[in-house]
């Protein structure tokens, strides 16, 4: 019986990579977003102008500054290759107020919240088309242990780095989690900006909500998900730690649920060279990770055959025992 199961299971993931992957071809296409005012260009995405634009964010690089050339050059690379305004940015500590520390940490990182005055560039003004500030924002700060032994020694061996510029389509992609940029405390300790997401993570969601979860709301869960895993793999890219925790939940339209990935690729401490530790949540780290393998896109769907195991059998959360 276990068996069959697993067997449907497997049919219905192939079923639902393969309509995500229509519906992302479909969605995808070019649009006509007209032409640039300034130099006549046709526009890449809403508002936005690859030219004109990305030249405007060039100009300011001499205005801020992370304080390592290092993380400097990533965000200013976030930038110089976007298509829209979906870049990273370097936001000053100043800017934030009610920062709180929520107590709650991932294995290499621990978790603020806090008050962005600014706010991301997300509004747009559609009679002078462009996109201006939100204003306050409340948003999620990952403060990164050790980061700020971060130096420039560890440029080309160091696994923050390299993963940073391997990852960087998933910090800033609509289909995962949003990041807005990277901002460094007091302390000179890095710290991720990320949305702050009023439903938490899977396990914090399972535990709290009122509502009861229904077939149709495991299939929710399960598609926005696999969404996001198929948006990953289609850039031959692995997630490496995925697990309710960094599966973060929000209301959607049309009474469904809807879910972002977090943390794609930034597992382990960053302030480590490349190793063969293994790092994750015990049950959902697949069985040849133990043996010395390297992470892989099966790997990752093993993952997710577990989160699809947690939610089918009514499980809200499994032992977090983490790997160190």
């Amino acid at each position: 019986m276990l068996l069959f199961h697993m067997v449907l299971w497997a049919l219905f993931l192939k079923i639902v990579i393969n309509v995500v992957k229509t519906v992302n071809v479909k969605y995808f296409q070019s649009a006509p977003y007209g032409n640039c005012p300034e130099c006549k260009r046709q526009r890449t995405s809403a508002a936005w102008c690859k030219t004109c634009d990305i030249a405007n964010l060039k100009g300011k690089f001499n205005s801020w500054t992370s304080g390592n050339s290092m993380i400097d050059e990533f965000i200013q690379y976030t930038q110089l290759n976007t298509n829209d305004n979906t870049y990273l940015e370097w936001i000053d500590f100043n800017q934030f107020n009610l920062v709180k520390n929520t107590n709650k940490r991932g294995v290499f990182s621990s978790i603020y919240s806090a008050i962005w005055m600014e706010g991301p560039s997300w509004i747009l003004d559609e009679e002078a088309e462009v996109w201006t500030r939100n204003g306050p924002v409340k948003v999620i700060l990952k403060r990164l242990d050790n980061s700020q032994n971060i130096n420039q020694e560890f440029v080309n061996q160091n696994l923050f780095n390299q993963k940073l510029y391997r990852y960087y389509k998933c910090l800033q992609s609509r289909s995962l989690a949003d990041y807005f940029g990277m901002t460094k405390d007091p302390t000179s300790c890095y710290m991720f900006v990320m949305r702050y997401y009023e439903n938490g993570n899977l396990y914090s969601y399972l535990d709290e909500s009122t509502r009861v979860l229904c077939w149709r709301d495991i299939i929710d869960l399960l598609w926005t998900i696999s969404a996001g895993l198929n948006f990953i793999h289609e850039r031959d890219l692995t997630h490496g730690n995925l697990h309710g925790g960094n599966i973060l939940v929000e209301d959607s339209e049309m009474d469904s649920i809807d879910t972002k990935i977090a943390d794609t690729g930034l597992h382990g401490p960053v302030d480590k060279q490349i190793s063969k530790q293994i790092y994750g949540v015990i049950p959902f780290v697949a069985p040849e990770i133990f043996n010395g393998h390297t992470l892989t896109k099966e790997s990752d769907i093993y993952s997710f055959g577990m989160i699809m195991w947690m939610l089918s059998a009514g499980i809200h959360r499994s032992t977090n025992l983490p790997l160190a």
